[in-house]
């Protein structure tokens, strides 16, 4: 069956599966103090635990183990009626078939993840334009870093073991989300592995998937043993920076810089925002004649009469999905410099304080 007739079969069939299958989901509860000092907040999740890792650290500040408080219906989480589930912001996993559900009621539908990419229809030195990143890259030439291809199994094994997991234990710590050596070999077989030298000495590499047939993507970066010090010298704007030279130059048009989490102001995002990348609309995804991405939104309940869930959103601004667009909401929030950008280029930045009751 051709996939444009399969996929709205698809969609709806494994929504319905996911909806039985998850009627009754177990529930989670933090209380604990936000980071402005201005009180204790109230965070209730629904459904897994460890997709909201980086929701808790980000809201309150630090990883706290959320308490398990039972299991509740699809209906009664809807209905907002059980005391126990009284919090300043809720959280809850969604599937084409319960998102408008939840919508309806006023739940904010966010995506777990928003993608950055990179368009290739200009020249390279056009693509990054931000002071900082060009800062980077200039420390870098000065540097000298040289750049090279890697094609053997010796490489991708020293790439995983002495930099991408020592990287991402220095970066993310506690928060840490491991990459397993299967997927990471996977990936390279099918893939592109660009390293970074000064003169016979490795320092770092970035790892590039083929993601379509004008696409690639940034699969992992990882540097010799996490040392931060490569990143004060430039080596991951310049492989950033290498790798469109490299896609460009093999007549793909986009760059997939990957996932970012759904946070205005988190780091990782504005990195990518620095080095001259758009945000791009989450969608679903037809892969081998699989359908993904179906639980790729969260419903987000705030309690907007709450001076806590008002705080929680003046210092962490979030990426909605609304109407097949991405818009940005918060509460008297300040705009990060890099993301400015985005909203020239048409991203909705919307103050929740101005229409509190209506939104």
């Amino acid at each position: 069956m051709p996939a444009n007739f399969r996929y709205p079969i698809d969609v709806a069939t494994i929504s319905i599966q996911d909806t039985l299958q998850n009627w009754s989901i177990p529930a989670y509860r933090i209380h604990a103090p936000i980071p402005s000092n201005e009180g204790e907040g109230t965070i209730i999740y629904y459904g897994n635990k460890p997709q909201y890792a980086s929701w808790t650290h980000k809201l309150l500040g630090h990883v706290i183990e959320p308490l398990p408080v039972g299991k509740f219906s699809l209906l009664q989480i809807l209905r907002g009626r059980n005391k126990t589930l009284a919090a300043d912001i809720s959280l809850c996993p969604l599937n084409p078939l319960t998102l408008p559900l939840y919508a309806s009621r006023g739940w904010h539908i966010i995506p777990l993840f928003v993608n950055c990419r990179i368009n290739l229809n200009k020249p390279i030195t056009e693509i990054i334009t931000s002071k900082g990143a060009k800062d980077d890259l200039r420390i870098a030439r000065r540097i000298g870093y040289q750049f090279t291809l890697l094609r053997n199994d010796k490489a991708i094994h020293e790439f995983f073991h002495q930099m991408l997991i020592p990287t991402v234990k220095t970066r993310h710590e506690d928060r840490a989300f491991l990459s397993k050596w299967e997927n990471i070999e996977h990936t390279y077989q099918n893939g592109f592995l660009i390293g970074a030298y000064l003169g016979d000495h490795w320092i770092g590499a970035i790892l590039l998937a083929l993601e379509s047939a004008d696409t690639v993507r940034i699969a992992n970066i990882g540097w010799r043993n996490g040392d931060i010090t490569w990143l004060k010298k430039g080596v991951v704007t310049a492989l950033y920076n290498q790798s469109f030279i490299w896609a460009q130059e093999n007549n793909f048009k986009y760059v997939n810089l990957g996932s970012s989490n759904p946070f205005v102001n988190d780091g990782p995002l504005n990195f990518k925002l620095k080095l001259g990348a758009n945000l791009v609309t989450p969608d679903s995804e037809i892969e081998h004649g699989q359908t993904h991405m179906m639980n790729y939104f969260v419903g987000i309940k705030i309690n907007l009469a709450s001076p806590i869930a008002q705080s929680m959103l003046a210092s962490t601004p979030l990426l909605e999905y609304r109407e097949n667009k991405l818009r940005a909401i918060g509460w008297n929030a300040e705009i990060p410099p890099l993301f400015r950008r985005q909203i020239d280029l048409g991203i909705e930045w919307i103050n929740l304080a101005d229409a509190p009751t209506t939104d």
